[in-house]
């Protein structure tokens, strides 16, 4: 699995989707309950209270003691993923991945699924721009059966010829149906014209020509290069003794030596400095315009407001570009768009619009425009910035409701190198953002010398009409 573009928004900054928009719109209940902000930050309180544990290997343990939750979900998470590749071996890192399925002399091809569904549980993985990580979601009693899967196949991977090609074959399937989806080549041609330098230029699953290449020994290298302890963190939440789980891990995992992490040479994205644009003709329902913007990431001061932003212009049906393309100028079907902070490295800010049958990309360009204009130059109306940051909170807090939710929140800000004080700041800090601030940000980076446009001009009606939102998700 790969996170397509945004990295899932329900896991991100805005998380679960907008759930709470009725209790926002009910008065009575408004002037008797605590107000989302405080039902936020206590629930943060009550919900996140993760343990970070460190091995003599280098490998970390984070947990988190859910006694609620039903399941308890195992995941690990390696600091690896596309943006870790090098030109001609793009898509690696999700090749490797699919790889990590086909056994081991301990758990043959086909064991692992037979042995988690045998128990009631499920079990996948998914490659990133950033990482790659591998979970096992279970009954509290099962925590053994993932420690001995993922402690085993950390080292000690097959990869037989017949399942590299039988792999191969399948990824290459994944790759064309990515390149036949006409939304998902927009995507992709807007971030490879976006990135001149930085490795976020490739899709997650590579280009077609590299996967061909792509050798055993290629994929044996990569793997022995990444896959290590002192490369790894572990993230358990659910009903768990934490001491006797450390034990556990320290059993299966405790034994693998520290290996040897040659340091990334990563190449900075340089500043971008005119409008780029780019255009896709395919058989497609609807056209689509894309407009992506260089942001940066957690590390920036400008973190929070641009994710206040991102809410105010495409947080839901009350969002500027929901209200003024669909219903006050209706030329789209949809308009939405996405900033995601808990990336390693600047990321992009986008919005993108799917127009109405007979309106063209430019003209959706030029309303997308209007908007941006209007948050550049006037500030926002209080009742709608009050509105996205609660929005915004509320999504914060239900994500940890599950096991899983929280769990991906830390593994992602541990294999992004993210502070745990990210969370425990994160409703203060968006509490704290006033409409003078997402204003600079927006002047400050949606700007046409920083903007990347790309155009989907529909060329016939596609066989299987679907429409697909951007995102870099693969399995």
């Amino acid at each position: 699995m790969d996170f397509r573009f945004p990295r899932t928004s329900f896991i991100k900054h805005s998380f679960l989707g907008l759930l709470f928009l009725t209790f926002l719109g009910s008065p009575s209940l408004a002037a008797t309950a605590p107000s989302p902000q405080k039902e936020a930050s206590a629930s943060l309180k009550l919900a996140l209270a993760p343990h970070i544990h460190h091995f003599k290997n280098g490998l970390t343990l984070v947990t988190v003691n859910d006694p609620y939750s039903p399941t308890l979900t195992f995941q690990i998470w390696y600091r690896v993923g596309s943006r870790n590749e090098h030109r001609g071996r793009t898509g690696i890192s999700h090749f490797n991945e699919h790889m990590m399925f086909t056994g081991t002399q301990k758990f043959p091809h086909g064991k692992l699924d037979t042995l988690i569904n045998g128990v009631g549980g499920q079990l996948n993985a998914f490659t990133d721009y950033d990482f790659t990580a591998y979970f096992e979601n279970v009954a509290p009693d099962k925590i053994d059966l993932p420690l001995a899967i993922e402690s085993d196949r950390m080292t000690h991977l097959l990869l037989s010829p017949d399942q590299v090609e039988r792999e191969r074959n399948i990824v290459l399937e994944e790759r064309r149906n990515d390149y036949d989806d006409p939304t998902q080549k927009l995507v992709e041609k807007v971030y490879s014209t976006a990135y001149a330098v930085h490795p976020y230029h490739n899709p997650v699953i590579g280009w077609e020509k590299d996967i061909q290449r792509t050798t055993r020994k290629d994929i044996r290298n990569y793997y022995r290069a990444h896959y290590m302890p002192n490369n790894a963190t572990i993230v358990v939440v659910g009903p768990i003794d934490e001491a006797t789980l450390v034990s556990k891990v320290k059993k299966y995992f405790g034994g693998i030596p520290r290996g040897h992490l040659a340091k990334d040479r990563i190449p900075a994205e340089p500043p971008q400095h005119r409008l780029r644009m780019t255009v896709v003709r395919k058989p497609a329902m609807l056209p689509i315009t894309m407009m992506a913007f260089h942001t940066p990431n957690f590390r920036s001061r400008d973190a929070m407001a641009l994710v206040v932003l991102a809410q105010v212009l495409s947080g839901g049906r009350t969002s500027l570009l929901y209200q003024d393309m669909i219903y006050r100028h209706p030329v789209a079907v949809d308009a939405e768009g996405s900033y995601d902070p808990m990336t390693a490295d600047p990321g992009l800010f986008y919005f993108y619009a799917q127009g109405l049958p007979k309106t063209s990309p430019p003209l959706l360009r030029k309303r997308l425009d209007a908007i941006i204009r209007k948050v550049r130059t006037r500030l926002v109306p209080g009742d709608l910035l009050d509105s996205a940051k609660k929005q915004i909170l509320t999504q914060f807090v239900m994500n940890q409701e599950s096991a899983f939710g929280m769990g991906m929140m830390i593994g992602m800000m541990s294999a992004d190198r993210i502070p745990m004080s990210y969370l425990t700041d994160y409703v203060r800090n968006i509490q704290a953002v006033t409409a003078g601030d997402v204003r600079r940000v927006a002047r400050k980076y949606l700007r046409t010398s920083n903007e990347t446009v790309g155009f989907l001009f529909p060329t016939g009606p596609v066989r299987r009409p679907s429409f697909s939102r951007p995102g870099r998700i693969v399995r």
